[in-house]
């Protein structure tokens, strides 16, 4: 089992105003607590944190470039890890040259790898757009950013996994891949056959965790 989190965890970029210093440092030693295996923080969010004076964990991945990550599955093997680089400054669409960098990334890593995840922090409208391209595309696409929530959605002629946070938080998305993806062109994900979608809410029934209450406690929440 393998915990990813980000983008926008910190700070949603179509927000009003940006969190305060105070939740930004709650927020910081919460995820720190939380332990992910990668924990996705867009240049947005540093710039964020920077200004409020909140220092990054060096643990902590993304920045302006397309980044790769691998990732031991225990027992299964290793899978890897995109995660995407900002739009241009200005741009409200993903310029070719970056579906195509992103394209030829994939291209580059399915045959060494069980799993190629992309972590996108670009929007619901983009990420379609990437999934709208010739391809290859990622085996799984985890998207953050303006737009709605995805519990999971089979898209790219069924070649890719597309789950998206929802803004308000409060859940959890877990992916289970029941048998791993084959690299050839007949390749499909099958909902409940190779693969499994599902959304937990974080509801009254689960119990809180006293290392979190006691951080709350400690630092206080506005």
């Amino acid at each position: 089992m393998l915990f990813l989190a980000g983008g926008y965890e910190f700070a949603q970029q179509e927000a009003a105003t940006p969190p305060s210093r105070k939740r930004l440092e709650f927020l910081s030693k919460a995820f720190d607590q939380l332990q992910h295996d990668l924990l996705f923080v867009t240049p947005y969010e540093r710039e964020i944190l920077a200004k409020a004076g909140v220092r990054p964990n060096p643990t902590w991945k993304g920045s302006a470039k397309l980044e790769r990550h691998l990732l031991n599955v225990p027992g299964a093997g290793k899978i890897v890890v995109l995660l995407l680089p900002p739009l241009p400054k200005g741009a409200r669409q993903v310029p070719q040259n970056l579906i195509h960098q992103v394209e030829n990334t994939v291209l580059d890593l399915r045959s060494s790898f069980k799993l190629v995840v992309a972590m996108s922090p670009w929007g619901y409208f983009n990420e379609q757009e990437l999934l709208k391209s010739p391809g290859p595309h990622p085996d799984v696409l985890l998207g953050s950013g303006p737009g709605i929530g995805i519990t999971g959605m089979l898209a790219a002629n069924g070649h890719t996994v597309w789950m998206r946070s929802f803004s308000q938080g409060k859940s959890i998305l877990r992916l289970e891949v029941l048998l791993w993806p084959e690299r050839n062109s007949t390749f499909k994900w099958t909902e409940g056959q190779n693969v499994r979608m599902t959304l937990f809410g974080l509801t009254d029934q689960y119990q809180e965790n006293p290392q979190m209450l006691s951080l709350m406690q400690k630092i206080g929440t506005d």
